[in-house]
C-alpha cells in the first residue's frame, strides 16, 4: 500500500478528535482562550446540552480582522513565537489547534472587536472553511458560537450522552475554572436557564465555598507551603470525609486544571494509614511553580504536565498536606504513637480494633461443588469444617483445614456473601427497605446530580427512595434494610461515584462477569452496597462469628474472589509447613 498525504479536511478532523471529545471539550478550550485574552467576565450559553449550540462570550482584548482569519488556521497562536517559548509557557491555551479543530466539526461563528477599534468583525465557517467575513458593530471582546457539533462526523455524534449528562460535564469544567480563577465572573445557561453563576471574588475560600458549600468548607483543612521555586495552597478533607473515588480531587499547576499521578501520590501518601483501603481524600490543591520547571506540552488537551524536578515537587506537596493534617492533630505519625510499638516486619499500623457488630446473612446452600482453586480439596458435600484458630491484625481469619492453613480476608469474604444474597433478592422479591426516621438531605455537584438522575430507577429497585429537594439537592427517605446502619449520604455519594465510572454503552466485563458480558448499573451498585454492608478490616470477631462466616463463604458460588475481583483467601499447605520446619 502506497503512502499518501491526507487531504487537509481529513487531517483537521483527526486533529479535532484529539482536542474535541464532547461539548465540554469545546467549552474548556474556548474559556481558556478567553482567560488568556484578559477577560474579566465570561458567559457560556448552551442549548440541548451543547449539541445544538454553544456560545462563549467574553470582555477580553478581542481580535483584529486579520487575527480572526488566522485564528482558524492550524498552528496559529498569539502565545508562542520561538521554540524557546515552549520552555516557559504561562498561558492556558497555546497549541494553536483548538479553534480550527472545533471549526472542522461544527458550524462556527466568531464575532470580535478589539478594545481600541471602532468596529468589529464577524466570521462564519462550516467544516473549517470560511464562508463569510464582514465588518459589524460589536462590543469589545469575543463571542464564539459553535452550532451542530459533529454534524459531519456522525460516528462521534452518537457517543454523546443525554443532555443532562453533557450539561453536567460542562458545569464541572466551569467549576474547575471558578476554583483556579476566582477573580473572574463566570456564568453558564442551558436553554435559557441559569445553571451556574460564580461572581468574581477576591478570596479563594469564597470560590471553594461556592462550589462545595460553606458547610463542607468548614470541615476541610487549609494548607499552604511556600518554597523558593514553588508554592502550594488549597484544602484537604479529614479522613472521615473521604470518598470512594478520586473524583473530588482537583489539582492545578499554574492555574491549569490537570491530572497528575505524581501529585495524586504525594497527596494520598501524606495520609498514610489515616485512610482505609479504597477510600480517597477530597482535595483542592493549587501548585504555583516556575514555568521553566514544568512542561505543559505533553498532552493534546493540556490535561497532563511533566516536572523537571519531580522528587522536589512530590516532597513539597506531601509536606504541605502532612503539615496541614498535623496542624489539625491528624497525622500518620500520631496514629503510630497512639497505636503503640509495631511488631517487627509488620506492614504498617492497622485500623483501631472495633467491636463485632454484624450479622452474617443466611443464604441457601450453593450446589455441591469442588473447591479446586488454590489447592483446596474442600468438598461442600463432605461437611468437612474449616476450624478458625484466630485473627491476624483483626483483618484476616486464620483457619485450619484438612490440607493446611487458610488465611481469609474477613471483609472480602463477607462482601462476597452479602453480594450473592443481594443478587438472589434482586432475582426474586424486591430488596427489603428501611425508612429513615428523618430524611437525610444531600447536596451534590452538577455532575453528581446528573448521574443520580440518570440512575434513579435502578436505585429505586435496589431499595432507595430519593426525592428532589432543591437545585442539585436530594432527600433520602429510605435505604436497603441491610444498609440501615450506614451513613445514607455517604452511601449515596459512593454509589454515585461508582455509577459515574460506567462508560456510555456496554462495558467490558468485570471479574464478576464472564468474558464479553457488559456490566450493568445494577451490578455496579450491588457491588458498592455489598462493600458498605460487609464487616471491615480492624473489626474484632469471636470464634463463633468466624465459624459462621467461613461456613457461609463455603456455600457461595465463588468463594475465591470478592465482587471486585480481589482474592479472598490463600492457603499454606501442610506439606509447605512441614518443609519450612524441616519435618
Amino acid at each position: 500500500m502506497s503512502i499518501i498525504i491526507l487531504d487537509e479536511s481529513v487531517a483537521n478532523k483527526i486533529a479535532a478528535g484529539e482536542v474535541v471529545e464532547r461539548p465540554a471539550s469545546v467549552v474548556k478550550e474556548l474559556v481558556e482562550n478567553a482567560i488568556d485574552a484578559e477577560a474579566g467576565r465570561i458567559t457560556v450559553e448552551i442549548e440541548e446540552g451543547g449539541r445544538k449550540l454553544m456560545r462563549i462570550s467574553d470582555d477580553g482584548i478581542g481580535m483584529s480582522r486579520e487575527d480572526a482569519v488566522l485564528a482558524l488556521q492550524r498552528h496559529a497562536t498569539s502565545k508562542i513565537r520561538t521554540a524557546e517559548d515552549l520552555q516557559a509557557i504561562g498561558t492556558l491555551g497555546f497549541r494553536g489547534e483548538a479553534l480550527p479543530s472545533i471549526a472542522a466539526v461544527s458550524h462556527l461563528k466568531l464575532v470580535t472587536r478589539r478594545r481600541d477599534a471602532t468596529e468589529g468583525v464577524e466570521l462564519t465557517a462550516e467544516g473549517g472553511v470560511i464562508s463569510d467575513l464582514r465588518a459589524v458593530g460589536a462590543p469589545p471582546g469575543t463571542e464564539v458560537s459553535v452550532a451542530h457539533l459533529f454534524y459531519n462526523t456522525p460516528a462521534r455524534l452518537k457517543f454523546l450522552r443525554r443532555d443532562s449528562t453533557e450539561v453536567a460535564a460542562i458545569a464541572e469544567v466551569m467549576n474547575a475554572f471558578a476554583l483556579a480563577h476566582h477573580l473572574l465572573s463566570l456564568r453558564l445557561t442551558n436553554n435559557g436557564r441559569e445553571v451556574f453563576h460564580r461572581p468574581a471574588s477576591t478570596e479563594f475560600s469564597a470560590a471553594v465555598a461556592s462550589l462545595l458549600g460553606r458547610a463542607t468548607l468548614e470541615r476541610l483543612i487549609p494548607l499552604e507551603l511556600r518554597l523558593p521555586f514553588m508554592a502550594v495552597k488549597g484544602y484537604v478533607s479529614r479522613p472521615e470525609e473521604s470518598r470512594a473515588s478520586r473524583a473530588q480531587q482537583r489539582l492545578y499547576v499554574n492555574r491549569r486544571h490537570i491530572r497528575s499521578r505524581l501529585l495524586t501520590h504525594a497527596l494520598e501518601d501524606a495520609y498514610g494509614s489515616l485512610l482505609p483501603g479504597g477510600r480517597f481524600p477530597m482535595a483542592v490543591v493549587l501548585v504555583e511553580i516556575d514555568p521553566q520547571l514544568v512542561d505543559v506540552n505533553v498532552h493534546p488537551t493540556k490535561a497532563e504536565v511533566r516536572f523537571s524536578r519531580e522528587a522536589e515537587v512530590h516532597s513539597a506537596v506531601r509536606r504541605a498536606v502532612a503539615e496541614a493534617l498535623a496542624g489539625a492533630h491528624l497525622s500518620r505519625e500520631g496514629v503510630l504513637s497512639v497505636a503503640g510499638p509495631r511488631e517487627l516486619g509488620a506492614a504498617g499500623p492497622g485500623p483501631a480494633p472495633q467491636p463485632s457488630s454484624f450479622a452474617i446473612p443466611s443464604i441457601p446452600p450453593a450446589p455441591t461443588q469442588q473447591w479446586s482453586q488454590a489447592g483446596l480439596p474442600i468438598d461442600a458435600s463432605s461437611g468437612l469444617p474449616l476450624v478458625p484458630v484466630g485473627q491476624l491484625r483483626t483483618t484476616f481469619i486464620l483457619a485450619e483445614g484438612p490440607e493446611g492453613l487458610l488465611v481469609v480476608d474477613q471483609h472480602r469474604a463477607h462482601e462476597r456473601i452479602t453480594y450473592e444474597r443481594l443478587l438472589q433478592e434482586q432475582d426474586g422479591a424486591p430488596i427489603a427497605t428501611q425508612g429513615l426516621v428523618s430524611p437525610a438531605t444531600i447536596e451534590l455537584s452538577h455532575r453528581e446530580a446528573a448521574v443520580l438522575e440518570e440512575h434513579l430507577d435502578t436505585l429505586a429497585r435496589l431499595g432507595f427512595e430519593i426525592e428532589e429537594f432543591g437545585p442539585n439537592a436530594f432527600a433520602i427517605r429510605s435505604v436497603p434494610a441491610l444498609l440501615a446502619r450506614d451513613d445514607p449520604a455517604q452511601l449515596l455519594r459512593d454509589l454515585i461515584e461508582d455509577l459515574a465510572a460506567l462508560p456510555h454503552g456496554p462495558q467490558p466485563a468485570s471479574a464478576e462477569a464472564s468474558a464479553g458480558k457488559p456490566e450493568l448499573p445494577r451490578e455496579r451498585a450491588l457491588r458498592t452496597m455489598a462493600c458498605h454492608a460487609a464487616i471491615k478490616a480492624g473489626q474484632t470477631l469471636g470464634l463463633d462469628e468466624m465459624t459462621r462466616l467461613l461456613g457461609e463463604l463455603r456455600d457461595t458460588a465463588n468463594p475465591y474472589a470478592c465482587p471486585h475481583g480481589d482474592p479472598i483467601l490463600m492457603t499454606i499447605s501442610n506439606f509447605e509447613l512441614a518443609r519450612k520446619f524441616n519435618r
